[in-house]
């Protein structure tokens, strides 16, 4: 067991980052601590769809024992939130915190397993502010990034970007930097840990998840459902405590993984995606590789994923009410959740 972690070497609060623009922005400084994230106002881009999958795994749906004792020591989660602190010339200008940590399990509490990672950083567009304005955001000591648009040639270097897309574009870099630092701890965890390891989310090309590596990734949300019409009316027909049969995701150009479908609470109301989750791990290469996939290769592989499937639904107390996600949102990662809302302030 770890020593406790160290108080997180947090950048400057909001409210000095905030303080340092004053002279930038002016009557337009918007110090809004309490006003909506970006995160809040954006709109999911993505429409509902199903994609085909590779199956790993054939027959019905699997139910499966809750497990006698815990099988998961630690759980990884990341925050971000993005404030519209202002304009300068009608263009945004973005102040981002993210963070990431790892709350581990020990005497039947929960505590910090390594220093949480804190970052805080000013999104906007050096083309569309200019050098002067640029310089004087820049003076407020705030590490700051570039959202102007790579010169191509093929658009006048003189053409105005619409303030929304440069907001859409600084959201897209803030989540970057936050799957960055939750990769970074994963591969901490995956290097000196023989215990395992709860993500909450997809594995998303994580190179340090191998599948030797003590550590699966937890997907709450379904704008993408897997498999054929056959499969999914298993999949959305599944009972609290069963699981489906596994099958193989390409995530393009990440790398593929393994995963599956489990249900932690019978819907409700009739909503087929309550209570369920979609589990990720790495595949064993003896499972892909035809010339060497074997009998029992195939048959340690679902007791792999059985053994997986029990200790996660033992995870479904405590409750993590009152979050409205409670259905599918383990108290561990809950509780990380809010660990960094502490952590940064907000």
């Amino acid at each position: 067991m770890p020593a406790a972690a160290p108080p997180a070497a947090v950048p400057p609060s909001l409210r000095v980052a905030l303080r340092a623009l004053r002279p930038v922005l002016g009557d337009g400084l918007r110090v809004g601590e309490d006003t909506p994230t970006l995160e809040h106002l954006a709109m999911r881009a993505d429409p509902p769809a199903v994609a085909g999958c590779l199956a790993l795994e054939s027959g019905a749906s699997r139910r499966l024992p809750v497990a006698a004792a815990p099988l998961i020591a630690g759980f990884l989660d990341g925050i971000q939130r993005s404030r519209l602190v202002g304009h300068v010339h009608g263009t945004p200008v973005v102040l981002a915190t993210v963070a990431a940590a790892i709350r581990v399990r020990h005497e039947r509490q929960l505590q910090a397993w390594a220093t949480p990672l804190v970052e805080r950083r000013l999104f906007v567009s050096r083309r569309a502010v200019g050098e002067a304005a640029w310089a004087a955001v820049d003076a407020s000591g705030v590490p700051i990034t570039d959202l102007s648009p790579p010169e191509t040639g093929s658009e006048p270097a003189d053409l105005p970007e619409h303030p929304h897309l440069l907001r859409a574009r600084a959201l897209d870099q803030v989540a970057l930097d936050r799957e960055r630092l939750e990769r970074q701890l994963a591969a901490q965890w995956c290097a000196t840990e023989s215990r395992w390891l709860w993500i909450d989310g997809g594995l998303a090309g994580n190179l340090a998840i191998t599948a030797a590596a003590p550590a699966f990734g937890v997907v709450k949300s379904h704008a993408t459902l897997y498999g054929d019409a056959a499969a999914l009316r298993m999949v959305l027909a599944l009972r609290e405590g069963e699981r489906s049969p596994a099958f193989l995701v390409g995530h393009r150009p990440r790398r593929a993984v393994a995963s599956w479908y489990l249900r932690l609470r019978d819907a409700a109301h009739g909503d087929p995606l309550f209570g369920l989750v979609r589990v990720e791990i790495a595949p064993p290469a003896t499972l892909l590789d035809p010339e060497i996939a074997t009998a029992d290769g195939r048959e340690a592989f679902t007791l792999h994923v059985d053994r997986l499937s029990s200790a996660i639904l033992l995870e479904r107390a405590p409750i993590s009410l009152p979050d409205a996600r409670w259905d599918t949102l383990t108290y561990g990662v809950h509780a990380c959740e809010r660990y960094l809302q502490a952590v940064i302030g907000s």
